[in-house]
């Protein structure tokens, strides 16, 4: 695990920071979501009344999002009647997965009504627009300039921000080759004069290292000024000398987040090329960061040399540090430097060594008993389980799937606390979330080991929504939204969803 990936083959929505999870470029959030973030990264604290009322809105939101999803699998023209009526952060995400698969479909008429139609909206789905430009074809170079004047009048409406070039920054990095000049330097201003002098900065990581910036507008412009260069080569220098940070890394990486991601460009990707950022976060560097880049790198050098020297490899990793926290959120954000060393060790031996693959995931579950964060663990023992099938120990991936049951009943503890529950529904928990994530992992390679696992869960409502999961699963029913959500007294909320484009 590195920093969090700044892209996913899933689209999810974040607001409040998780960083164990695949994360998406940053939406602007609707006004229930600022609030809980200021809750989180200010610690201030809301009157009772006020955090019921956010939590039945956002359960609202959630609900909404359920329904009309699956509505959308299966009447589409349903489902877009509905929209109308729903909340705006729901009806911004359907606009989006409806657009996407009309692009993929190449309906391109059909996807650029629906921009039109919803554009008013305070949140644009930005990522859905630039695959849509992408896709188009040369000569629709009128409906490209259309399409980037909705995301500028979105954006002076709402700003929107991505470290990832998934927002109307990005859509100015991209396409201003095929913008008249004069709407581009508009929009590179009104881009700069949205973003704050101050706020939380921005890390992004990439193949040659950690770039900072203290304050969003020092990454706006390295993100922006290189394509101002090309158009006003004096406006460009008198933005430039006002801040040091992006003079700075403009020197090393001259084309700004280009540089850094070659394939932030105005065609789509090739097959199979790989993005140049691996990760990001808000928020400039700092020791922890620093700490966690060399943690990574320790990690990469143990992996390499266990494919001549797997025993030499395990002891290596025996002597990093278990868990490295990392973020604004402290411990919260977890990168388990051991536990993702033993993982690569087993990948690179299974095949020549397989005694010292087994070996390596026998160490990398002791690594993790104690761990205090059992969330940001769980891709550790999904990738140990598929590599003990991989080599045919099924009984390893067993042993793997039962310990990673144990950590989870840690947060199943959290959720049932006497003294401060969580009061969200329990299909929501975060427990329950990991149950069904180990659980369908589980039933990949032994069905009835997973239905046993899942039965031996004391809540018979856990059970019985794992039950239905692993019988819709089983029957190949289309995957619905992960939906987790916490409601206590005594923490601020985190909640994400994952979302899949309608499946036809």
């Amino acid at each position: 695990m590195q920093l969090p990936p700044v892209s996913a083959s899933v689209r999810q929505k974040r607001c409040a920071p998780r960083s164990w999870i695949r994360l998406p470029p940053l939406w602007p959030c609707p006004k229930n979501e600022d609030i809980w973030q200021r809750v989180a990264s200010q610690g201030e604290r809301l009157d009772q009344e006020t955090r019921e009322a956010l939590y039945k809105l956002e359960t609202k939101q959630r609900l909404q999002e359920v329904a009309l999803t699956q509505l959308l699998s299966v009447d589409e023209l349903k489902a877009e009647a509905l929209l109308p009526q729903s909340e705006p952060e729901v009806r911004a995400d359907l606009v989006g997965s409806i657009v996407s698969h009309e692009t993929a479909a190449k309906k391109f008429d059909r996807a650029i009504s629906l921009l039109s139609r919803f554009a008013s909206d305070d949140r644009f789905p930005y990522r859905e627009a630039t695959e849509l430009m992408l896709a188009l074809p040369s000569t629709r170079e009128a409906d490209r300039q259309d399409i980037f004047q909705l995301a500028m009048a979105s954006d002076s409406r709402s700003h929107s921000f991505s470290f990832e070039g998934d927002d109307f920054a990005g859509m100015i990095v991209r396409f201003w080759p095929h913008i008249l000049p004069a709407l581009v330097r508009d929009a590179i201003h009104q881009v700069l004069d949205a973003a704050s002098g101050h706020g939380t900065g921005v890390t992004l990581n990439g193949a040659a290292g950690l770039v900072g910036f203290t304050s969003d507008r020092d990454f706006r412009v390295f993100e922006l000024l290189p394509v101002l260069r090309q158009l006003d080569d004096e406006e460009a220098d008198k933005i430039l000398k006002d801040s040091q940070q992006a003079q700075l890394q403009l020197k090393q990486f001259p084309n700004g987040i280009q540089s850094l991601d070659p394939t932030i460009t105005d065609t789509p990707a090739q097959e199979g090329e790989q993005r140049g950022l691996t990760g990001g976060l808000t928020g400039p560097p700092d020791q922890m960061l620093q700490l966690l880049e060399k943690s990574q790198a320790r990690v990469k050098e143990i992996g390499r040399s266990a494919v001549d020297n797997p025993h030499q490899a395990i002891a290596a990793a025996a002597s990093l540090p278990e868990s490295v926290p990392f973020g604004s959120n402290g411990a919260e954000n977890e990168f388990f430097s051991r536990a993702q060393a033993y993982v690569a060790i087993a990948r690179a031996a299974m095949k020549k060594s397989p005694s010292a693959a087994r070996d390596a995931l026998e160490e990398m579950a002791a690594s993790l008993k104690d761990a205090p964060h059992p969330y940001h663990a769980l891709e550790h023992w999904g990738e140990g389980m598929t590599i003990a099938k991989e080599m045919g120990e099924l009984e390893l991936a067993v042993k793997l799937f039962r310990s990673g049951m144990e950590q989870v009943e840690k947060l199943k503890n959290e959720d049932t606390d006497s003294d401060d529950p969580n009061l969200a529904l329990k299909a929501w928990w975060p427990s329950v979330w990991a149950y069904w994530w180990l659980v369908k992992a589980a039933a990949q390679f032994s069905p009835h080991t997973a239905l046993e696992q899942a039965r031996a869960i004391t809540d018979p409502e856990i059970v019985a929504v794992l039950e239905v999961k692993l019988a819709n699963n089983g029957l190949g029913a289309r995957a619905e939204e992960s939906i987790t959500m916490v409601n206590k007294k005594s923490s601020a909320r985190h909640s994400w969803s994952e979302f899949r484009a309608p499946e036809k």
